[in-house]
C-alpha cells in the first residue's frame, strides 16, 4: 500500500495552502458571529411577565384552598314525618340483610348436609 503513495506526487506548497485557507475559513466564520446582532428582550415584555408572576403569587397566597363547609339541612319540618321515613328506611335495609342471611344460611345447611355424606362415605 505503501508503494501506492509513494507514486502519487504532493505539491510542496500544499501543507501552506491548506492552512491558508483554514486560518482564512475560520476568520470569516469569526467576523459572521461577530457581525450577528445581539437579541434584546424589550423592557415591557420583561415587567409584563414580571408582573403576571406576582399576579399568580398573590392569587395563590390569597385564595383559600379549602372548600367551603357543606351545612345539612333539615328535610322535614314535622318529626313524625321524619320518623316515619326513618323507620321505612330502616326496615328496607333490614329486609336486604335479611336475604343475605337467608342466602349464608342456606348455604350453611348444603355444607352440613355435604359433609354429612363425605362422612358416610369415608366409613364405606
Amino acid at each position: 500500500m505503501d508503494k501506492q503513495y509513494q507514486e502519487i506526487e504532493v505539491p510542496v506548497d500544499l501543507e501552506a495552502r491548506l492552512s491558508a485557507t483554514i486560518d482564512r475559513l475560520a476568520a470569516e466564520e469569526s467576523q459572521v458571529v461577530a457581525e450577528r446582532p445581539v437579541r434584546r428582550i424589550p423592557l415591557w415584555k420583561a415587567l409584563a411577565v414580571a408582573a403576571s408572576v406576582a399576579i399568580i403569587i398573590t392569587l395563590s397566597v390569597s385564595l383559600p384552598l379549602h372548600d367551603r363547609p357543606v351545612y345539612i339541612a333539615d328535610t322535614f319540618t314535622n318529626v313524625e314525618d321524619a320518623y316515619q321515613e326513618t323507620e321505612e328506611v330502616l326496615q328496607y335495609v333490614s329486609s336486604l340483610m335479611n336475604k343475605g342471611v337467608n342466602k349464608v344460611s342456606e348455604t350453611h345447611k348444603n355444607i352440613s348436609t355435604i359433609n354429612t355424606v363425605n362422612k358416610y362415605i369415608k366409613i364405606k
